[in-house]
């Protein structure tokens, strides 16, 4: 069963009919035992109210009075004779007792008390069917009610339950009115304790949803902008390679037309690293992974690059500098970063890579000799698209984007500096493998 209401009126239902039907038992019990011991004071005052009497009482026995009797009153003088029996034609005791006594008389269980006084002794008697009769009734009027009670009981279970799960209500109506369109927080006022801890977390997963569509139209309004201009570009390359006149027209016109594919398939292999490497929750996927081998990874991608523009490239790696994350997106951001530097450093400029170790951190360092990145441009480069206007080298301002969405993922800091040589120094650190 799968509905709280019902498992909550199930549980309580069967919790209040247990608990009444065990306190009418209990109570009825108690009733009985308390009942009997009324009747034992009643038989006592009776006898108590009878021992100034026994001088007077008659030494004949008095004719039965009609219906049922419920006591039997016996009187001895002192020299143990019977001066008086009130119901005569019913059983006899003829044993003289003190105090209480359980008799049978005929089959029959009775109940007596014996006083003795100066003049003698008086003994009541009453059977025990009487008082258990008595007793059951006096119990019955009591118990009755409290089961009477019990339908009562169970329809304000099931109120109280009902009102207690209308908070649930409200924030599942909430829930509903919600769609892609809509992703405010849900309110919070006057919510229990118990709920206010799901609906905090729906709200949080609501803006991570608002956060996560709207970076989503952005990309797609930023790369449908940023693919246009390379698309436009492959058009005319081909109505220059139509319209040419001779054969060295039409191969000048086909390089052009590869310089422009290549940077149309560069540029959407940016933009589909972007769209993996977006800024997401920390990776429960994560594995440990050897910095060192990603930034090698990262420096073989670039090294044809480097080769054409006659870049010194070089590789210090620390081994063994194992950080948690995901190996092909680390192998990315190395790349992005080399690939960086190589294209923006002159040609016959040097670019070092190099990894190390520090108490806490995992350091990935890349340092080029190029024109560097003005300090007033440092924070505006990790936007995507963003391209300097001194720049020489046309890219496709997506790589250090790419690169802080990775660095994000994998709770990383990245951190722009100048080189010794005046270059660029980009220092990447990775909290260590716990």
């Amino acid at each position: 069963m799968n509905s709280i209401r019902a498992r909550l009126l199930i549980a309580l239902i069967i919790m209040v009919a247990l608990i009444s039907l065990l306190a009418a038992g209990v109570t009825y019990r108690r009733v009985l035992n308390e009942t009997s011991t009324l009747f034992d004071y009643q038989l006592r005052q009776m006898a108590l109210s009878l021992r100034s009497q026994i001088s007077l009482a008659p030494r004949i026995e008095v004719p039965p009075d009609q219906g049922d009797a419920d006591f039997v009153v016996q009187i001895w003088d002192v020299f143990g004779a019977r001066t008086y029996l009130s119901r005569p034609g019913l059983p006899m005791i003829n044993q003289t007792v003190l105090g209480y006594a359980d008799l049978s008389l005929r089959g029959e269980a009775w109940r007596a008390y014996g006083l003795q006084t100066a003049d003698g002794v008086i003994q009541i008697a009453q059977p025990a069917r009487v008082r258990e009769n008595l007793a059951r009734a006096a119990a019955a009027h009591i118990v009755i009610p409290l089961i009477l009670l019990l339908p009562i009981m169970v329809g304000a279970v099931a109120w109280i339950v009902s009102r207690g799960l209308l908070p649930l209500r409200f924030v599942t109506t909430e829930v509903q009115r919600r769609d892609v369109s809509t992703l405010a927080p849900l309110g919070t006022k006057n919510l229990p304790l118990e709920i206010e801890p799901l609906v905090s977390e729906l709200n949080r997963l609501l803006d991570r949803l608002q956060r996560a569509f709207s970076t989503q139209r952005a990309f797609i309004s930023d790369a449908a902008h940023e693919l246009r201009s390379p698309l436009t570009a492959l058009r005319l390359q081909l109505q220059l390679l139509d319209r040419a006149p001779d054969e060295a027209a039409r191969l000048e016109a086909r390089g052009r037309l590869g310089a422009a594919v290549e940077r149309a398939i560069h540029l959407v292999e940016q933009l589909l690293a972007l769209a993996r490497s977006e800024p997401q929750e920390t990776g429960a996927d994560f594995q440990l992974a050897d910095l060192s081998v990603a930034a090698a990874a990262g420096i073989q991608d670039a090294h044809d690059l480097a080769v054409a523009r006659n870049i010194d490239l070089g590789l210090d790696a620390a081994a063994q500098l194992r950080i948690r994350g995901d190996p092909e997106e680390l192998r990315t951001l190395a790349r992005n970063l080399v690939d960086n530097a190589v294209r923006y450093t002159p040609p016959n400029g040097s670019v070092q890579v190099r990894t190390c170790s520090t108490v806490k951190n995992a350091v990935l360092e890349v340092i080029d000799n190029g024109p560097g990145i003005a300090p007033a441009d440092r924070e505006r480069v990790f936007d995507r698209f963003y391209r300097r206007a001194a720049a020489q080298e046309s890219g496709t301002g997506l790589g250090l984007a790419i690169v802080k969405a990775i660095a994000e993922r994998h709770g990383a800091a990245v951190l722009l500096g100048e080189a010794p040589g005046g270059g660029l120094h980009v220092t990447v650190n990775f909290p260590k493998a716990s």
